[in-house]
């Protein structure tokens, strides 16, 4: 998650996980993403601008994507 401050969206993630419990989803837990001060890492179009956090938004994608491509084989 992103966020103005310094933890991402740290707190409202943790919130969040025993509703996900309490509905039965299988949340992914295999990489965590925050993006803290997120006004500096995107531009006015909304537009990621930094490289770093680039590349940390695309691993996280490609977990998810594993994780999801996984679970789809499971069925």
């Amino acid at each position: 998650g992103a966020s103005p401050g310094r933890f991402g969206t740290l707190l409202s993630q943790n919130a969040w996980l025993p509703v996900l419990k309490t509905l039965g989803t299988r949340p992914w837990f295999g990489q965590s993403l925050y993006l803290s001060g997120a006004h500096r890492l995107f531009d006015a179009s909304g537009t990621l601008t930094d490289e770093e956090s680039r590349k940390r938004v695309q691993a996280y994608v490609a977990g998810l994507a594993e994780f999801v491509s996984a679970a789809q084989r499971r069925r």
